[in-house]
């Protein structure tokens, strides 16, 4: 059985087919996560599902921003400050990894949902009417 603690659902759709398929593979990792240490096993993987979160995130944010400067978004630098944000803390995470640091994986897990849910909900659905009229997909 997949254990979730994220469901991505069409509320969380920006009407940008890339931007949700991104979006749907940060849920699978977040849910990985999850599902891992309901079993005790979140130690194991919390390394690798961090890199892959960090390599993933740093692809999907290129292609946010790119589509930002090729519309003229006028809340880009809010918007990419919120990113900046989001890998300051996931190099955070990935620092405490490295020392054993046996509490992350709460904490990743916590901010993890917290962040990608709130930051798709307030902040990017904010682009979603700016880009319709460009027809981003």
């Amino acid at each position: 059985m997949n254990m979730k603690i994220a469901i991505w659902d069409q509320r969380y759709s920006v009407s940008v087919k890339s931007i949700d398929q991104d979006h749907q593979k940060l849920f699978d990792l977040l849910n990985q996560l999850f599902e891992a240490m309901t079993k005790g096993q979140g130690k194991n993987i919390i390394g690798s599902i961090v890199q892959e979160l960090e390599r993933y995130t740093i692809y999907h944010f290129n292609r946010e921003e790119t589509f930002f400067r090729t519309t003229g978004y006028s809340k880009a630098n809010e918007h990419i400050a919120e990113h900046s944000f989001f890998k300051q803390k996931v190099a955070e995470f990935k620092q405490n990894i490295n020392k054993s640091d046996s509490t992350i994986t709460p904490d990743v897990l916590t901010f993890l949902r917290d962040w990608l849910v709130n930051h798709i909900l307030k902040i990017d659905k904010a682009y979603e009417a700016h880009f319709k009229k460009y027809s981003i997909q």
